[in-house]
């Protein structure tokens, strides 16, 4: 008897792998479509959440300002 693990094993890391880009495009295509006045009513908020959820996903994030100087 076998089994379909490993297919489903790669299957399952395809759609893993895709679904956080298919979103990312999504939302920054939503995103500028309304900075450009394409798109009206979108709720830039939360489409900005979405993008920053998905790049922090990543390990993307905003770098922190510092302001230590050498002495």
């Amino acid at each position: 008897m076998t089994t379909q693990k490993p297919v489903n094993g790669k299957l399952r890391d395809t759609v893993v792998s895709i679904v956080p880009v298919a979103v990312l495009t999504w939302a920054l295509t939503i995103l500028t479509a309304g900075y450009l006045g394409i798109a009206k009513n979108i709720d830039a908020a939360f489409i900005s959440s979405l993008v920053t959820s998905v790049l922090a996903s990543y390990g993307i994030s905003r770098a922190e300002k510092t302001n230590d100087k050498v002495k």
